[in-house]
């Protein structure tokens, strides 16, 4: 199945949205997603030094600009040389949101070495109406496609009036 326009950008942004800067020496450059700034609130953060992770905690939201990442535990886990990004990995009611696109599952972990987002538990991605829903949504990032397994969609043709519509 070819990926849902933008989705990807959606959570490379969400991804970035979810380390603050405080946590790394020094953020990577490559994960600027602009100059809004991140916020962070959670009921708790753990700030695990030895293992390179930092770990927020209940009712956690992230935002950056136009993009929101909700979930009850976001986990992210980075190099230890390099400090750079290893993984992220979002549990419980995950929800991701930007502009019309939501994605959604009990559990969202993107590998960043890969450049690959899963989401499992009951995972749906929404734009407007239309939803694809699955088994496991993987997401390859880089080549901007999508993979469903067990899937289920429904897409609504466009309005009249909207490109490509009958007249």
């Amino acid at each position: 199945m070819k990926g849902i326009p933008g989705l990807g950008l959606v959570l490379l942004l969400v991804i970035a949205a979810t380390v603050p800067a405080a946590a790394l020496d020094k953020p990577p450059a490559s994960w600027k997603t602009g100059s809004e700034p991140l916020q962070v609130e959670a009921r708790s953060m753990d700030l695990l030094a030895a293992d390179n992770v930092v770990v927020f905690q209940g009712d956690v939201a992230a935002r950056q600009g136009e993009v929101t990442l909700h979930a009850d535990r976001v986990e992210v886990r980075a190099d230890p040389k390099t400090r750079e990004i290893r993984s992220v990995k979002a549990k419980g009611s995950v929800r991701l949101h930007k502009g019309d696109i939501v994605a959604a599952g009990d559990e969202a972990v993107y590998d960043a070495v890969q450049g690959v987002a899963v989401l499992t538990g009951s995972p749906k991605v929404w734009r407007g109406k239309d939803v694809v829903a699955g088994d496991k949504i993987t997401l390859y990032l880089a080549e901007d496609r999508s993979v469903v397994e067990g899937a289920k969609a429904v897409i609504y043709p466009p309005a009249k009036g909207e490109g490509g519509a009958a007249q």
